[in-house]
């Protein structure tokens, strides 16, 4: 088990390749559990148009069922 802190800063690769360091998660509070891993600035999504908005999610919201690791850095599958 990690603690949130513990994911925020880190490093994340692919299976090949580094693409990117964790900024933030989002919880589900009614499960109790992480759900998406962000590796962007979250708060530069609210000055984007509708597509500079889905290209951001598209390439910096991770679902967490891709996580595969998490240790001095977070492995994802691709």
């Amino acid at each position: 088990m990690k603690r949130i802190s513990e994911i925020r800063g880190k490093k994340i690769y692919s299976e090949s390749e580094h693409i990117g360091k964790a900024t933030d998660v989002v919880i589900n509070p009614e499960k109790g559990e992480i759900t998406y891993l962000i590796k962007g600035k979250i708060s530069s999504l609210p000055n984007k148009d509708l597509k500079e908005a889905r290209e951001f999610i598209r390439e910096n919201i991770i679902p967490f069922e891709k996580v595969r690791s998490i240790k001095d850095i977070i492995v994802v599958r691709e």
